[in-house]
């Protein structure tokens, strides 16, 4: 028998070896992947409205966040600058449920969708309300310049968080502004005049929400303006004319006779006036003065419409022999009995009624006299 030399032995047992192995596996290795943990550190129930709260997250970034009430609020918040984490800003709602959603991203692009429900503790009203709003009277339409006056129940605590919970909403759009007469009055003005024809809805959003210093809002506030026709009234008291404009129409143009200017009170005042209310009958008392003092009036007239605060009015002056030819009153504007009814029948609370002619300007706050102001400066007087 031959044997086989030791080095072939050693040879031919390395291809018996390989042989037995099989030839080499082919393919590539695929790691797991990388699975992004999100957490978030406000508990279930209970959580102080006044607290922030963190989301983060581990093995990867926060691409988005969102956080809303279910009072259809938006919770603002702020990224970490590694994008790892999220805090929530300012104050919650009190007493709601929140849904937090987010999304995240790990290095390899793998994406966590993460959401969560948690509820704040409820916080009791501290009073501060709506008093009243003005002018809004069911079953009452009113004019194209119509404000909307706020009166609250007390001072505001924070006048922007508070503006912040007025809500201005019409049928046919517009664009308006707040401007704070007080601490405890607020009044809207619209850059052009309101549309006529429409709903206006107010709405103070005010349950459970935080309103400065130690002030929270009671139940929430609704008041509907309703905007009747367009009622626009132009005042000419060099021709002592009065054109009235119903919806873009000339409805009537009147006779009239305005402020003799005898002294600088008697003037009528040049600016946009608004129709604020109106009398069948009407005593007219000289301002200021008493019985027996110089000047002193007191008339009987009637169909008085009021358009400012400290005494004019359009309103029957069957005594004025000069309609549609001089001015001759103490500062109102003068018609006939006949054109002074018609004129009180159609007025609206909030008509415009733009005088000019007279060297004597209408200040913005006689009355309602905010449309005296340009709609820049208006804006000046908002807490936003």
């Amino acid at each position: 028998m031959k044997l086989m030399p030791v080095r072939a032995l050693a040879v031919l047992s390395l291809l018996l070896a390989v042989a037995a192995c099989g030839a080499p596996q082919t393919g590539t290795f695929t790691p797991a992947p990388i699975v992004p943990e999100v957490a978030m550190d406000a508990a279930a129930e209970a959580h102080d409205p006044t607290a922030p709260f963190t989301l983060t997250v581990v093995d990867g970034i926060l691409e988005e966040v969102n956080v809303t009430s279910d009072r259809s609020e938006t919770i603002e918040g702020s990224f970490s600058e590694d994008l790892t984490s999220w805090t929530s800003e300012g104050v919650l709602d009190a007493g709601a449920t929140h849904t937090v959603s987010a999304k995240a991203v790990s290095t390899d692009g793998t994406v966590t969708e993460f959401e969560q429900q948690f509820t704040t503790e409820a916080r009791e009203s501290s009073g501060f309300a709506v008093a009243d709003v003005t002018p809004v009277l069911e079953g009452e339409e009113v004019g194209v310049g119509a404000p909307i006056i706020v009166t609250f129940t007390e001072d505001a605590p924070d006048r922007t968080a508070v503006e912040q919970r007025l809500l201005v909403e019409s049928e046919k759009g517009h664009e308006g502004a707040w401007r704070w007469i007080s601490d405890s009055q607020v009044i809207y003005r619209t850059k052009e005049y309101w549309e006529p024809h429409q709903t206006v809805t107010f709405t103070a959003d005010f349950e459970g929400e935080f309103l400065g210093d130690d002030t929270w809002g009671g139940e929430d506030h609704t008041a509907e303006m309703v905007i009747g026709e367009a009622n626009l009234s132009f005042v000419d008291l060099e021709t002592h004319t009065m054109t009235v404009e119903i919806d873009g129409e000339v409805a009537k143009e009147l006779p009239i006779s305005g402020g003799s200017g005898a002294e600088w009170e008697y003037y009528t005042a040049t600016g946009v006036h608004l129709v604020m209310e109106k009398f069948a009958d009407k005593t007219m008392v000289s301002p200021g003065r008493e019985e027996g003092d110089e000047g002193y009036y007191s008339t009987d007239v009637q169909w008085a419409t009021r358009i400012n605060a400290t005494g004019e009015f359009v309103h029957g002056a069957p005594w004025n022999g000069s309609l549609g030819s001089a001015n001759l009153s103490h500062g109102c504007v003068n018609a006939s009995n006949e054109d002074a009814k018609w004129f009180y029948e159609i007025a609206q609370r909030g008509d415009p009624v733009d005088v000019v002619g007279s060297p004597r300007e209408m200040p913005w706050d006689n009355g309602w006299g905010y449309w005296v102001m340009s709609f820049d400066e208006w804006k000046e007087g908002s807490a936003l």
